[in-house]
């Protein structure tokens, strides 16, 4: 009588020696060499498992040092060549700004250009020509006409100013009223 390994008791139905398995031959009669047929069986469906594995835990380990290796200095990157283009343009700047002043230059060597400047910012004249200085306070139509050609001083954010041109536009103003 066969017993179960783990009580001493016989397994089978009522206590009797379980019967021989699939077509023929017991345990006992079967070569080791031989394995017993086995029927295939369905394969069994298997969900993924949420848990992370450690090679997953590694590899995003590894992959966060990277990124973190690579983002500073890339940072750094973008910030100097941003530093570099703002450089440039102001360098280009400067030329404009010194290829001005150049010809500026060359216009204060030319003799005539001098005596021009010399009459319009000084009120200098040559000897023999007569000047001629108004004193006192300008005509009140003078005045008037100067004070509608030249509009109202526009001040503050540019809706601001676009507003200030709106009134002014409504106020219907006209050097003859």
């Amino acid at each position: 009588m066969a017993t179960s390994r783990t009580g001493g008791r016989p397994h089978g139905a009522a206590g009797r020696a379980p019967r021989t398995g699939r077509g023929g031959a017991s345990r006992k009669r079967r070569s080791r060499a031989a394995l017993p047929a086995r029927t295939p069986q369905a394969p069994l469906l298997r969900l993924p498992r949420a848990t992370l594995t450690a090679r997953a835990a590694i590899l995003a380990v590894a992959l966060a040092s990277v990124a973190l290796a690579v983002a500073l200095p890339f940072k750094v990157w973008v910030a100097q060549r941003s530093h570099i283009n703002a450089l440039q343009a102001q360098t280009r700047a400067q030329e404009q700004r010194v290829a001005a002043l150049r010809r500026q230059q060359q216009l204060w060597k030319d003799p005539t250009y001098v005596e021009q400047q010399a009459r319009l910012r000084l009120h200098y004249a040559l000897p023999g020509e007569t000047t001629y200085v108004v004193l006192g306070k300008p005509h009140a139509h003078h005045k008037r006409i100067a004070d509608v050609t030249a509009g109202p001083q526009l001040t503050g954010p540019w809706y601001s100013r676009l507003w200030q041109t709106v009134e002014v536009a409504g106020k219907g103003t006209h050097p003859t009223s």
